[in-house]
């Protein structure tokens, strides 16, 4: 990491003082865990049923019982959801192969996708599980895919072939478009049989969204809410057993791996960020997605059994421009001198603790997807933007800006200034937004943090309607390389529209490559006819990505999982060979849990 000039060394100190903070409160938050774990394990091994035990922030009034809308839904955005409602399969993003679940496989004959459900599956409520609830399932996606996505938007032919398969007639095949349609939860076509035979009937008419015919149906769809849900994997909803704390999964001994996982039970506890951590330190909760603050990381290791379950990141925080309202950031020098300034391995540790890691390549992928399409010399060869607060000072004044009494101003004259906004309720994006408030400040251009309500920054960033937004880089969905692309020149930037975003020009001049369109190289990296020709539109990429810096890349992910061994569960698998899945798309230890990997402690 490139040393701080010494007459630049105080200026971080703020920094380092809310850390020290942030640490302190951790070490007092570890004193008190020892008192919690006297009395931890509520539900641990003996007589009864046994149990894995979880923790989602859920609301059984407000969530719809409407699976299908996935958003919204009871439990739908939460990991354990394939516990109940599987997927066809789970995609390795190690190897890129499949396990598949509800599907017993799928093949591509040309351009036809052919899906074969397992024989033998029932859902919850007895009913055969079989090709009717594909066509269905299918049919009501098909009619909702928005055209610019891709998996069912290019399905144009839909049909039982027999029992058990579909097939899905493509208008073109390209690689990874499978991904959607295996991963697609199949629901049950009793619930849905108004609703699912329609669609089928309007898809097979040509129907798609925003089409007259799909508005009319839709607004019957968004509208629907069943009573309760029918499962299909190993686990179904136990109505004597759900209340506004918790909720209990019992055995579907009929449904996928229902007789063949371990545990008679899941409960899944209520709580947020914060009371899943103290759930985490009272042995209440063996496996927890949500995020603990530094403080929570130092209280869990003196919890009796804990331990950490790693999730590789496939994106992270960075800061994302707003060039129509601060034209000043279209100098390439100015947007590297604001990255220069700033101290992203600190930054993520105050934002993260150890849920995070340092930026090697300025790439727009994460290091470990670099190093698989650069080799290190092509890497090194690369800028990098480690903070260096003189090298910083000196682009600005090449830019033309000028400093006066510790204020940096504008080639115009006018004093500079920025407005950073992070997120109410996201711990590391308010965090990492009053970082940059202190380093820019420190540096001499004025800034202010200020956060957003949570309920909708998507909408905020869409519309433009800010001057930096922390924001993230990077695709936490989307494995094959382009989608981290896709995510860092297309999501929320369209110029000159209603919803301008970014408003950062596609049509760019790379001191490489020259004139470059950086849509029509998404495009290309995703559907170029050989493996060659998409590497190379990534690697072009990566290269205008390093040079140009439309947005900061701050910190990466790493997702760590406070998970409790001994109590419940005999032991986690450190070392499955879906271990670099991300924890939300393909969470590799519910897939331990589906396939009989996870044992319960010993009676």
């Amino acid at each position: 990491m490139t040393s701080i000039p010494q007459k630049h060394a105080l200026l971080p100190d703020l920094s380092r003082r809310r850390l020290l903070r942030a640490v302190g409160f951790g070490t007092a938050g570890a004193a008190g865990a020892g008192l919690l774990t006297s009395c931890a394990g509520g539900d641990s091994a003996g007589d009864g049923p046994t149990q894995f035990t979880g923790v989602f922030d859920f609301d059984l009034d407000s969530q719809t019982r409407n699976v299908h809308t996935e958003d919204g839904a009871l439990l739908l955005n939460s990991v354990y959801k394939d516990l109940f409602l599987c997927t066809g399969a789970m995609f390795n993003w190690d190897t890129h192969e499949w396990d598949h679940l509800l599907l017993e496989g799928h093949e591509w004959d040309g351009d036809d996708l052919l899906v074969t459900l397992r024989p033998g599956l029932h859902w919850s409520d007895g009913e055969s599980l079989n090709a009717d609830d594909a066509m269905y399932s299918y049919a009501m996606r098909i009619l909702e895919a928005p055209p610019w996505g891709f998996g069912f938007p290019q399905v144009e032919e839909l049909e039982k072939l027999d029992d058990l398969t579909v097939r899905l007639g493509m208008e073109e095949r390209f690689d990874g478009l499978e991904r959607s349609i295996l991963k697609h939860r199949i629901v049950s076509k009793v619930t849905y049989a108004d609703l699912g035979e329609r669609a089928l009937d309007l898809v097979q008419d040509g129907v798609r969204q925003g089409d007259d015919e799909h508005t009319e149906w839709n607004a019957e769809y968004v509208e629907f809410a069943p009573d309760e849900i029918v499962c299909s994997g190993p686990y179904k909803f136990d109505e004597a057993q759900m209340s506004d704390a918790r909720i209990t999964l019992v055995r579907n001994e009929d449904g996928y791996q229902g007789t063949e996982v371990h545990f008679d039970e899941v409960v899944v506890h209520k709580g947020d960020n914060r009371q899943s951590a103290l759930l985490v330190q009272q042995g209440e909760v063996d496996y927890s997605t949500l995020a603990p603050s530094a403080a929570d990381q130092q209280a869990f290791e003196e919890v009796e059994g804990f331990t950490w379950i790693e999730h590789a990141g496939y994106d992270g925080v960075g800061l994302m421009f707003n060039f129509e309202a601060k034209p000043e950031l279209e100098d390439v020098r100015v947007r590297k001198a604001l990255a220069l300034v700033l101290d992203g391995e600190q930054i993520g540790q105050v934002a993260r603790g150890e849920g995070y890691h340092r930026i090697e390549h300025y790439t727009g992928l994460v290091d470990r997807q670099a190093q698989e399409l650069m080799s290190a010399e092509e890497l090194d060869a690369l800028e990098t933007y480690d903070q260096d607060l003189d090298r910083a000072e000196e682009l600005l004044e090449e830019a033309g800006w000028t400093k006066e009494d510790g204020v940096w101003h504008l080639p115009d004259g006018s004093e500079s200034g920025f407005e950073v906004i992070g997120v109410a309720g996201w711990n590391d994006f308010e965090l990492t937004a009053t970082q940059v408030e202190e380093a820019w400040t420190d540096f001499g251009i004025p800034t202010t943090a200020r956060n957003v309500p949570e309920d909708n920054p998507w909408g905020i960033w869409g519309a433009g309607d800010f001057e930096v937004a922390v924001r993230q880089w990077g695709n936490p969905e989307q494995p094959d390389y382009w989608g981290a692309f896709q995510m860092n020149f297309l999501t929320e930037n369209d110029p000159g529209s209603d919803a301008p975003g970014q408003s950062f020009e596609l049509e760019v001049d790379s001191p490489t490559h020259g004139e470059v369109d950086l849509r029509e190289l998404v495009d290309t990296a995703q559907r170029g006819d050989s493996e060659e020709e998409r590497t190379e539109a990534l690697r072009t990429m990566m290269t205008v990505f390093n040079e140009l810096l439309p947005r900061i890349p701050v910190w990466g992910y790493t997702y760590l999982s406070p998970a409790v061994e001994g109590i419940r569960v005999a032991g986690f698998d450190h070392d499955h060979p879906a271990g670099q899945n991300e924890q939300y798309q393909d969470n590799h230890v519910i897939l331990q849990l589906i396939q009989g990997d996870l044992r319960p402690v010993e009676g």
